[in-house]
């Protein structure tokens, strides 16, 4: 099983770094940047990826559906249902979580774990929560 982490700019590489810091190196993770070389180049960087992993199970992880990541990134799994899985929105909890299941969890249920994981990972602080608190500074 391999993680591909896409999106716009250096996101994508940026919480590879942060993942890297925080629960180390995961030669099964991948990070691809759209950069201002355009979407063609994108395209053939993540299909040049994929193609060399074709023999293993994908989650693809993309910062924004609808996004060119995220649609490069559909567009294969169109063609590679059985292998490949698509999840939007992603986040450091969700890239933590997946990357640390990556190697004992069937595909699908890493995208489902990726969706939740990301949902609970997002979290606000208003006024009456903050009084209920129990963390000490």
């Amino acid at each position: 099983m391999k993680l591909l982490v896409v999106s716009h700019g250096a996101f994508c590489q940026g919480i590879l770094d942060s993942y890297q810091m925080i629960a180390g190196e995961n030669k099964d993770i991948f990070a691809i940047s759209l950069t201002d070389t355009g979407i063609q180049d994108f395209s053939e960087r993540l299909n040049k990826q994929l193609t060399e992993l074709e023999s293993e199970d994908i989650l693809i992880l993309t910062d924004i559906k609808g996004g060119t990541p995220y649609n490069e990134a559909y567009k294969y799994y169109l063609s590679n249902e059985e292998r490949i899985r698509v999840v939007a929105g992603m986040n450091l909890p969700m890239v933590i979580e997946v990357g640390l299941n990556l190697a004992n969890t069937k595909l699908n249920d890493l995208a489902e774990m990726a969706i939740e994981i990301g949902k609970n990972g997002i979290e606000g602080i208003v006024e009456e929560a903050a009084e209920d608190n129990d963390l000490e500074f």
